[in-house]
């Protein structure tokens, strides 16, 4: 049996998971600020301790032994274990440390940017870091802790928060309105033009209640981008539907305004957190999840 004080040191463990994360030593040393020697010399320590090859190495790439993996899975318990003691050491101390945030972008620029001072006061020592992209991420792939994400989630072992729900809204600019007409029932619309999402395609049907098919609406311009489509409305182009937090600011300032309240038939919004570690040793990460939680119910 391996005497205690030869056992891995937590140093060298983080070590070999960044550089397995980050897709080789060059990369994860430009992440962590080190220099790639510093993480080789890591690597070969553990080799040498453990008595196995854990990476293979060319100029160009790495690739994971066997070995490598089963200790690889073995070094990620080890190293949530550690946080998690960590966090007991210091549980009357406020939160602190780094949270990597994922969100898509309308969910940034909407709910999370403009009450994130709230969160800076109440919790000033958690570092946060927040990534925008609308599709879903792998969470060790892209270094983030939690991942926001909207609509139904696909099947997953990953652990999940449900946050809350947005209301569907179809919208239009008056000026647009007053140049085009005013519709008076929803078939109304099929004499104007839509805003249309690239993807998903979903959100560009336009279902009524009491209306046996979707309403059909000439397109006027397609985008790959939900904030370049509530642009494009508020510029006049066409008609759009938007979850409500992207646009309750314009309805109330009179920039849009909104076309046949509570009619549209479509299931409001989930709104979800995907994340690896278990709240409950990951201090930063409850807390996050609370207060997100109360900006995001719905």
């Amino acid at each position: 049996m391996q005497k205690l004080h030869e056992l891995p040191r937590i140093a060298d463990l983080a070590a070999f998971v960044g550089i397995v994360d980050d897709g080789g030593f060059a990369e994860s040393a430009r992440r962590r600020g080190v220099s790639a020697s510093t993480l080789s010399r890591s690597v070969t320590r553990l080799e040498e301790q453990l008595k196995v090859t854990l990476l293979r190495r060319t100029t160009r790439s790495i690739e994971i032994t066997p070995e490598g993996a089963a200790v690889l899975a073995a070094a990620r318990e080890i190293l949530d274990r550690s946080e998690a003691l960590q966090e007991i050491a210091t549980s009357g101390q406020a939160p602190a440390g780094p949270l990597r945030v994922n969100a898509p972008v309308p969910y940034v620029l909407h709910v999370l940017a403009p009450r994130l001072a709230e969160f800076r006061a109440k919790y000033p020592d958690i570092q946060l870091s927040i990534d925008m992209t609308d599709t879903l991420v792998d969470l060790i792939g892209s270094h983030a802790d939690v991942a926001i994400r909207l609509g139904q989630l696909p099947d997953s072992d990953m652990l999940h928060r449900h946050l809350g729900r947005a209301a569907w809204k179809l919208v239009a600019s008056p000026d647009y309105l007053d140049r085009k007409g005013w519709p008076k029932t929803p078939a109304d619309l099929a004499q104007l033009e839509q805003v249309r999402f690239a993807a998903p395609d979903h959100i560009n049907t336009l279902r009524f209640a009491g209306l046996p098919t979707p309403v059909t609406v000439p397109p006027a311009v397609t985008a790959s981008n939900g904030e370049a489509v509530r642009q494009m409305v508020l510029g006049g182009l066409g008609i759009a539907r938007f979850s409500d937090f992207m646009i309750a600011d314009d309805i109330e300032a009179g920039r849009l305004v909104e076309l046949f309240p509570g009619q549209l038939d479509v299931s409001p919004l989930n709104i979800s957190a995907l994340y690896l570690t278990r709240v409950s040793g990951l201090r930063r990460l409850g807390v996050f999840l609370d207060w997100i939680r109360t900006i995001s119910r719905g």
